[in-house]
């Protein structure tokens, strides 16, 4: 079957093809029902746009690449929000001509390569990236190319630039004042590394949490990177030995809370009541362990959706300081 044109749309709907492209795009001259009729016609024969002739019309790129990690070789499970968070720049890209490309953030290699490739290579209008530095030079590139971009993430930088983030500050602070508020004293925090602009709000939100309730909060007694971690179960397990093991854990992920509660477990430990856990989450993966912990829940799929929202309003030049968010996590008591 061959693919359905403008012309085809107006000999199956009796329409000029004038009125058809015009329908397809709104316009303000065409009736409702008329845009109805054209739109409908259009999904039953499966019309796409030619976005080669429409980027030469209007001088766009209409891809957009999202650039994101993938899984570390030997991972058994990766980053179980990140469907959510491609259905999420689907979404938001939907009713739009524009499409979505991804391109893999491989481990261990310069996060700078396929920034680099999509701009040398023209292979968008626009990039989204996510894990998000203090200091980024992703954003000081992209910025003096003139590439329209939107980080998932803040950055510590002078440079404006458009993002869309969750609330990882407020998330360490409310989880580490739900720990506190159940008598627990000795807190560790589970946390990417220190170059990551969202590891260091989990820190000071939880800093000040303990502040105000009368304790100490330090990089080097209650943080553990996860780039020192080698298996979350023989780190739970580990943490449960001598005496000064912790009575209250935050744990950064899905993966992460599962290792730990199989760890203290394995140590003999009772959670609930020799050590409280608590989860950021992306989804409900937690209400399924044993037993199944507290957790603040990322909404990636709003986080995506709104990426891709911001990516459109960039490139047809929207102003940056209107594209910043940052969405606060829904506590799951459980």
């Amino acid at each position: 079957m061959s693919k359905a044109t403008l012309k085809t749309l107006a000999e199956y709907t009796g329409l000029s093809v004038t009125t058809v492209s015009r329908a397809l795009k709104d316009g303000d001259d065409v009736k409702q029902v008329t845009k109805d009729k054209v739109k409908a016609a259009a999904k039953k024969l499966g019309y796409r746009p030619n976005l080669s002739g429409v980027g030469l019309r209007t001088g766009l790129n209409y891809n957009v690449c999202a650039i994101l990690p993938v899984d570390k070789p030997g991972e058994i499970v990766g980053d179980v929000g990140t469907l959510e968070l491609i259905g999420g720049l689907t979404a938001g890209l939907q009713g739009t001509p524009f499409h979505l490309t991804v391109l893999p953030m491989e481990p261990d290699k310069d996060p700078m390569e396929p920034v680099r490739y999509a701009v040398e290579n023209n292979l968008c209008g626009g990039i989204i990236f996510s894990l998000t530095q203090t200091r980024d030079e992703r954003v000081s590139y992209l910025t003096d190319q003139n590439v329209p971009f939107v980080t998932f993430g803040q950055t510590e930088m002078s440079i404006e630039h458009a993002y869309v983030d969750v609330d990882n500050y407020d998330a360490a602070y409310r989880a580490a004042t739900f720990l506190y508020e159940r008598q627990r004293k000795n807190i560790r925090l589970l946390s990417s590394a220190n170059i990551y602009t969202y590891s260091w709000h989990k820190y000071y939100g939880a800093r000040r949490a303990a502040l105000e309730h009368g304790f100490g909060f330090e990089f080097d007694d209650n943080v553990i990177f996860d780039t020192d971690v080698q298996n979350y179960r023989t780190l739970g397990h580990e943490l449960m030995q001598g005496n000064n093991s912790p009575d209250g854990i935050i744990c950064g992920s899905e993966i992460s809370t599962c290792g730990i509660l199989a760890g203290v477990q394995d140590a003999g430990r009772k959670i609930g009541r020799d050590v409280d856990i608590v989860t950021i989450e992306t989804c409900d993966l937690p209400s399924f362990f044993m037993p199944p912990p507290p957790g603040f829940r990322q909404n990636f799929h709003f986080v995506g959706s709104k990426l891709s929202e911001f990516i459109i309003k960039r490139i047809h030049g929207e102003d940056i300081k209107k594209l910043q968010v940052v969405d606060k996590m829904a506590f799951h008591a459980r």
